[in-house]
């Protein structure tokens, strides 16, 4: 699957910020939803719907769906050592049969799948995520944290916003950049920086609240400077423990997933 035109638009590589010493950071409950109008009226759920549907409806007690676990907790394992995970073009007409399947209810046994497949996938829910994982409603907020002057101003206005989300999109943050930080850990083999990462994931989890506008090009490079930011540094923005929710990563991989 192709990356979409916002993706293709940052080709050209920004200073990694350099990661200091680790730390923890206790999350206080959120308790704001969003407001805006994608959030405010999103589309009913049919039973087992996963996509396009607001994650306070499809998680049960802020405790994300199987499915939506089962698909980072396979990239957390295979995606460290593939090659271009979240960059690589996945077989379209794959990646439509898995969704179906996962927004029908349909049990899925993701060792069966193409790791590619899943990641686009999983690219697509967060993209489908009425108001976006980080809300629409704080998007301004969102681009000004990368405008801080010291690293640690940064780590403090990105750790308020965090806050005023609702609590079910703080536990798939954490899960995911968990999973991201993984990734990045391996660049050297998989050739995804958080920069990389960045840049094919920024468009899906965090959009404008006027999704019909388009982004000003200066925003969106806003965008993938805070979504490296936030992946350089989790371990201290999140926590620590967020490498190991889903388990200890996979460290090798053979040849097949390596030619996938």
């Amino acid at each position: 699957m192709s990356l979409d035109n916002s993706e293709k638009a940052a080709d050209s590589g920004q200073k990694r910020v350099k990661m200091r010493a680790l730390g923890t950071w206790a999350f206080q409950k959120g308790s704001r939803t969003c407001q805006g109008n994608q959030c405010r009226v999103p589309p009913s759920a049919k039973p087992g719907q996963l996509f396009g549907v607001s994650l306070m409806d499809v998680c049960d007690k802020d405790n994300l769906p199987t499915p939506v676990l089962d698909m980072l907790s396979f990239i957390n394992q295979k995606g460290p050592l593939t090659e271009g995970i979240f960059r690589k073009s996945a077989n379209i007409k794959s990646c439509r049969v898995l969704k179906e399947k996962l927004n029908s209810g349909d049990k899925v046994n993701m060792d069966s799948e193409s790791v590619l497949v899943v990641a686009s996938v999983l690219k697509d829910f967060l993209r489908n995520i009425p108001g976006s994982i980080f809300s629409s409603d704080l998007y301004d907020q969102w681009l000004g944290v990368i405008d801080q002057g010291s690293e640690e101003e940064k780590i403090t206005a990105a750790q308020r916003l965090l806050a005023q989300l609702p609590r079910a999109n703080v536990v798939l943050v954490r899960y995911l950049f968990g999973v991201l930080y993984n990734i990045e850990q391996h660049s050297s083999t998989n050739q995804m920086t958080a920069y990389n990462l960045s840049v094919c994931l920024a468009p899906s989890i965090l959009c404008p609240p006027n999704s019909c506008s388009l982004e000003l090009e200066g925003n969106f490079i806003k965008k993938i400077s805070l979504v490296q930011f936030l992946i350089e540094n989790c371990l201290r923005i999140f926590g620590e423990d967020i490498t190991s929710l889903l388990g200890e990563n996979s460290m090798s991989l053979d040849n097949s997933e390596k030619a996938a």
